[in-house]
């Protein structure tokens, strides 16, 4: 249908609720949630009118419009201290125009991976990352999920072993993608693993966040993306998957780049390392634009405005 943007849009508003009952709510510039709910109306009242107008229906594409080529061969360089894979990644599209992402690749058992809540006064305050990283003996510090403007998580959340959200957002339900995937660490193997929303059980882990949309899916691009705006529109990204072997891998836009689509995210991560891909298994988006950051130690500083959580990824002793 011609204005199927009104559904995923409708989407974004429901989700904006979620926290409504602890007194704030983003639709307050259009009178609280009386104002969303007019506004909502609207929109299925212009979804309505559209259904019977002379729009021809838009046909939903599976492809990007642009396709994009890894530039390099692909190789990943080895670091000692910490033992990590670091690689720059490059992507030209036909345009023109290329998308500078920085990787990193480890395996969980040279490594702790736990999550952190900065302090909820602070966490909109400028910090250094050195000096968190030192505080919390960190390697590798990247930004997490979403959150709303008072810092609190949106969607599930639990960091070491306390649940600081325990709701699983929309589970049950075949919309609102953008909730559809968990980052957790096991309990007792300390492994990161990837789930849907759907599989997701707190029962055995010790870390876990909510976010999405899940991109890759058992080495396959997942379907079902295409009616959100954010499968086409490029802007940085933060993108958390497990390759073939199971080891973690980080991928985040610089700062000064033109930014990624989710569909052209899906066509690079599931492609095979010997054609400049990543050989991802499974992926998932995480929180991105402004927000998207990545510190490593002596190495990476891939700057961001202040979240008010954080991956952080020490080196066993």
């Amino acid at each position: 249908m011609a204005y199927s943007w009104v559904v995923p849009i409708i989407e974004e508003m429901d989700a904006q609720l979620v926290f409504s009952h602890f007194g704030t709510s983003y639709c307050s510039g259009l009178g609280g949630v009386e104002g969303h709910f007019a506004m909502k109306r609207l929109l299925v009242l212009i979804l309505l009118i559209g259904s019977f107008g002379v729009v021809q229906p838009a046909k939903a594409s599976t492809d990007c419009p642009l396709k994009g080529h890894p530039v390099g061969d692909g190789r990943w360089m080895l670091r000692q201290s910490p033992r990590l894979d670091a690689r720059d990644v490059r992507i030209r599209f036909e345009n023109g125009a290329t998308a500078r992402m920085k990787a990193i690749r480890l395996r969980h058992r040279d490594f702790t991976i736990r999550l952190h809540w900065r302090d909820k006064s602070k966490w909109s305050s400028p910090f250094e990352f050195g000096v968190l990283g030192d505080k919390l003996g960190a390697a590798i510090i990247l930004n997490a999920g979403y959150y709303d403007e008072k810092g609190r998580p949106l969607g599930y959340f639990r960091s070491g072993g306390k649940v600081f959200n325990s709701r699983v957002l929309y589970r049950g339900h075949k919309t609102f993608l953008h909730y559809g995937a968990l980052f957790t660490v096991g309990r007792k193997t300390g492994v990161p693993n990837i789930v849907s929303r759907e599989k997701f059980k707190d029962s055995d882990v010790k870390e876990a966040f909510q976010a999405g949309p899940l991109l890759v899916a058992d080495g396959k691009p997942v379907r079902g993306l295409t009616r959100y705006r954010e499968y086409l529109r490029a802007t940085r990204r933060t993108v958390v998957g497990l390759d073939a072997e199971g080891r973690l891998v980080v991928l985040v836009s610089e700062a000064e780049t033109r930014g990624i689509s989710w569909c052209e995210l899906q066509e690079f991560l599931v492609l095979p390392e010997s054609k400049g891909g990543l050989g991802i298994r499974d992926a998932m988006n995480l929180d991105g634009g402004s927000s998207s950051q990545l510190w490593v130690r002596g190495e990476v500083g891939i700057p961001g405005r202040p979240a008010p959580t954080y991956i952080i990824i020490a080196p066993r002793a």
